[in-house]
């Protein structure tokens, strides 16, 4: 058995070890520190998921949660906060239960917009909402009814008089995909090819052709490259594009 008290006391041995023990401290220290942000991510329920795509001019862009608890969690992309990120807040809890029971009423998400006029500056806004009785989904396209502008405004209200903090807090993934064909019409002498290139960025894809003589399309967009409400809202702000709407029913829909 090795005996330590039997060697000599070396003061230069010592110093050496003490170095060596107060760097590695220091080491094991540093990587405990700088650890994968993503272990620390709070995954928190929700109840709705309301967003806001860009429009002309200076539109705020974000993507605002209603968490299980009643509090807000926002993703600000543009033209909302500085800088672009994640935020939580307490809510205005009066707002939060008036909004709720105006969604309450299942007709609301089955509105019959067929004889409004279309508003061509409009914003893409989906609202998803997870009611005790099943999903419910609506978008926003190119018409809004006086009951619809009311609620989005509502949403709206919320989001701005909120008081936003920095948060590891990030949402639960969504129960429902997001859409992702669209139809749109070109104007004439336009390239199809040419014209998806400015999209390539969104993974879009030409589908098909609606016709033969008439320049109408359908793309689609890669689920995992950037959100559907960006994707046919930029489509619809080209100045090639006449016109551009979901090719699929976003009325809400149980599972």
């Amino acid at each position: 058995m090795l005996n330590i008290c039997a060697y000599p006391f070396r003061p230069g041995v010592v110093l050496l070890l003490l170095v060596v023990f107060t760097l590695l401290s220091c080491k094991l220290a540093k990587n405990t520190n700088t650890e994968n942000p993503e272990t620390a991510t709070d995954w928190v329920p929700w109840v709705i998921k309301y967003e806001r795509g860009p429009c002309f001019g200076e539109c705020p862009v974000y993507t605002f949660y209603l968490l299980s608890d009643y509090t807000g969690l926002v993703e600000s992309r543009y033209h909302l906060m500085e800088p672009p990120g994640w935020y939580a807040s307490a809510l205005d809890q009066e707002e939060v239960h008036a909004l709720l029971a105006d969604l309450e009423p299942e007709s609301w998400w089955h509105e019959d917009l067929s004889t409004l006029p279309e508003i061509a500056d409009l914003p893409v806004m989906s609202l998803l909402y997870k009611h005790k009785d099943g999903l419910r989904w609506y978008a926003v396209q190119s018409k809004m009814s006086g009951q619809a502008s009311r609620i989005f405004q509502e949403l709206d209200h919320l989001v701005r008089e909120a008081r936003w903090v920095t948060t590891t807090k990030r949402p639960i993934a969504p129960d429902v995909p997001e859409p992702t064909d669209v139809i749109v019409q070109l104007k004439d002498g336009v390239d199809i090819h040419e014209w998806m290139m400015p999209y390539e960025r969104f993974g879009i894809k030409l589908k098909r052709r609606l016709s033969p003589n008439q320049p109408y399309y359908v793309v689609s967009k890669d689920p995992g490259m950037g959100t559907a409400n960006d994707f046919l809202q930029y489509i619809k702000l080209d100045p090639n594009v006449i016109s551009a709407q979901w090719d699929q029913s976003l009325s809400p829909r149980k599972e």
